[in-house]
């Protein structure tokens, strides 16, 4: 047997039969080359009989275990316990997401082709509520390689579904396991171990994962936030325990490591996540998290935080936590070097027509703050107009409002050059980014 595909299965009746038509249809034959083993971790709903149906029709290639529910990691650790001793590759699928009909064997080409890697991945692209590749893809954009995870360390890879091992790791009797008393990221903990001691991996641009992103939004992902072990257990249990492994293989926390982390750190940011830890956690627990957070993040260099690709006030706020701890401390001492973004500008006979908004990248307008324009020795005041709130708020704090900033107003044909400036209700003059309208004119 060529492969063995591991799939969890947890009340997937819906999404199942997909999954496993999509291996019974590889460019490789099914039959000679791929063992299917189904581990249902305790369903309740008609799991167990689609699993037991395709069973029944492919009895030499597809196993059915049972297990009481224990999580996705003890699911997939059953089945590496039940791969058979003559197969090669051994790979994993999610039940609700499913693989090009090409994967395997362009799988199987990759793995012939370098010897010595031990772990290629597919690309990854959500179907069903959004359809969109994973903004992690453009490791792919230079074709089939191997990726050292010294040298690339923006690199990063957390995602079991799509992974494939060559067995001769897992066959052996100190074969890594899937860790089982966490909830989450037992996976991204499992491959990031892994790569800890081998470095590297292949990336096979012509193999596809499709992963379902749910309408219910339903999934273990999807309601991970409205766990208590997703925030303080995880930090101590998850992502330390990937920093601590780092220092004990390399002596140090490597760069690839403190990227990745930071990248989903920034997850707890996010306008959907950020608030329910209100409804989750108690007060204390919050605190202690926060704490934790900010701990974590301090441990690392404040250059992986720039380098995220994540809007310009999430690192603000990330690189603030990083300097001046918990809790946040907001800072004026950058206003000066913000700007007043034109986003209209018409010339109409004499009069030059402009409307505009001031960035709040590290500073929130307030409703008596105002907007001036400084012309030779004049200023002028610039007459505002109430935008959108567009409110962006984490863990209590504005990072995001534009109500206040926006202004619509009309200056002389021969006023074309000035400097924009903002004036705080407390009276304090900033003196921000010269323009010149004719470049603006169209």
């Amino acid at each position: 047997m060529l492969f063995s595909i591991i799939i969890p299965v947890y009340n997937a009746e819906n999404y199942l039969t997909q999954a496993l038509e999509s291996l019974i249809d590889q460019t490789v034959n099914f039959q000679e080359n791929i063992e299917v083993i189904l581990v249902d971790d305790g369903s309740i709903d008609r799991s167990p009989d689609i699993c037991k149906g395709y069973v029944e029709k492919y009895p030499n290639n597809i196993k059915y275990l049972y297990q009481h529910n224990s999580g996705p990691g003890s699911a997939r650790n059953h089945g590496l316990d039940n791969v058979s001793p003559q197969t090669k590759y051994i790979g994993f699928l999610d039940a609700d997401d499913y693989l090009s009909d090409n994967a395997l064997e362009s799988i199987a080409k990759f793995f012939s082709t370098y010897k010595d890697v031990q772990l290629a991945v597919m690309p990854l692209y959500h179907f069903e509520r959004i359809q969109t590749p994973h903004r992690l893809n453009y490791r792919f954009e230079q074709g089939e390689r191997v990726i050292n995870i010294l040298e690339e360390y923006s690199s990063i890879h957390f995602h079991i579904g799509g992974c494939v091992f060559r067995a001769e790791h897992f066959i052996s009797g100190q074969r890594l396991k899937f860790q089982t008393d966490i909830k989450f990221w037992e996976d991204a903990l499992f491959i990031n171990t892994f790569l800890l001691e081998h470095r590297q991996y292949g990336v096979v641009p012509k193999a596809q994962y499709y992963y379902r992103k749910r309408v219910e939004e339903d999934s273990l992902v999807s309601n991970a936030w409205y766990q208590k072990s997703r925030y303080s257990d995880m930090i101590y249990n998850c992502y330390l325990k990937l920093v601590n492994e780092s220092k004990a293989r390399h002596n140090e926390i490597l760069p690839y490591v403190q990227f990745l982390i930071i990248y989903h750190l920034r997850l707890y940011l996010f306008p959907k996540n950020n608030p329910v830890i209100y409804d989750v956690l108690s007060k204390q627990e919050q605190e202690e998290f926060f704490h934790a957070f900010v701990d974590l993040l301090q441990l690392f260099d404040k250059n992986y935080i720039k380098e995220q690709d994540i809007p310009f006030y999430y690192k603000t706020y990330l690189l603030n936590l990083w300097k001046n701890g918990w809790p946040y401390k907001p800072s004026m001492k950058k206003v000066a070097e913000q700007k007043v973004e034109i986003t209209e500008c018409r010339r109409k006979g004499l009069k030059w027509e402009i409307e505009g908004h001031f960035m709040n990248k590290v500073y929130i307008m307030k409703p008596n703050d105002r907007l001036f324009i400084q012309y030779k020795d004049k200023l002028t005041y610039l007459p505002k107009v109430e935008l959108e709130a567009k409110l962006r708020v984490i863990w209590g704090t504005i990072v995001r409002n534009y109500q206040h900033a926006g202004f619509k107003v009309s200056l002389p044909f021969y006023r074309y050059q000035f400097q924009f400036g903002l004036e705080t209700g407390k009276g304090k003059r900033y003196l921000l980014n010269e323009v010149n309208l004719k470049e603006y004119s169209h």
